[in-house]
């Protein structure tokens, strides 16, 4: 986790699906509004997701490989939407929002 980072409320917590096509990722219905943390783990053991802006694609974005999570913190008063695309076939991602 990150140093220094202390949960303040309940998290929210998911699982979604990342497809071809790229699209905001978030645990509940929407993002977490004034989220600290935002953790994805993906599930899949053979593909990878990418992750980013609204402007990823199969091939841009920053990588997340099979069963890595990776822990993205935020400035609370800044929200910043991060989106998800699969690299081939739908994968299973878990996440995690906290404040």
């Amino acid at each position: 986790m990150i140093e220094n980072y202390v949960v303040t409320t309940t998290p929210v917590v998911g699982i979604k699906t990342v497809t071809a096509t790229a699209a905001e990722i978030f645990a509940g219905a929407s993002a977490l509004s004034g989220r600290k943390l935002l953790a994805i783990k993906n599930t899949d053991h053979a593909l990878r997701i990418r992750f980013g802006s609204n402007a990823i694609s199969q091939t841009s974005g920053h990588i997340l490989e099979p069963l890595a999570t990776v822990e993205i913190p935020f400035e609370t008063l800044v929200p910043v939407p991060i989106y998800a695309i699969s690299e081939g076939a739908s994968v299973t991602v878990e996440v995690w929002e906290s404040k």
